[in-house]
């Protein structure tokens, strides 16, 4: 386990997607264009018309069933988000989807491809110290501060 203070917040900025707009796309364009290096998504709501996403399940088929792979997934139709978690370091967005079709509750990690039916909100709060990602022997990334790159 690590621990470290991200910094104070210094700002927040809150994305209005419309109709039709790809959630994750909107959000690099607007880590560019609001320069965030990294942060924290406080919230996040709205309609979706497709999603596409992916959650980690364990490859049976490895010897030992130790392994992991990733099952994706795509719905369409009238897709309610209740809510976006995630982080952003050194520019690079991690968010998670909790959603919602007729009676069913699901999610996983957010991939490109998923549109806005009718409005999406999202507020995210830009972090004051630089955090980063590092690929380990196990094959994904673990969130370190910029002061441990050694």
């Amino acid at each position: 386990m690590r621990s470290f203070s991200a910094g104070e917040g210094k700002e927040i900025i809150v994305l209005a997607l419309d109709s039709g707009d790809d959630i994750l796309e909107s959000v690099h364009k607007a880590i560019e264009e609001e320069d965030i290096e990294n942060g924290v998504f406080l919230s996040g709501l709205g309609s979706l018309s497709e999603v596409k996403y992916h959650i980690v399940a364990e490859d049976e088929k490895s010897e030992g069933g130790s392994d992991w792979k990733n099952l994706f997934f795509e719905k369409k139709g009238k897709i309610e988000v209740m809510s976006v978690t995630g982080l952003i370091a050194s520019r690079e967005p991690h968010l998670h989807i909790t959603l919602s079709q007729d009676d069913q509750a699901f999610g996983g990690h957010l991939e490109e491809g998923s549109k806005v039916l009718t409005v999406a909100e999202l507020v995210i709060m830009k972090l004051g110290k630089n955090m980063f990602r590092k690929v380990g022997e196990e094959g994904y990334g673990r969130l370190f501060l910029n002061s441990e790159k050694n």
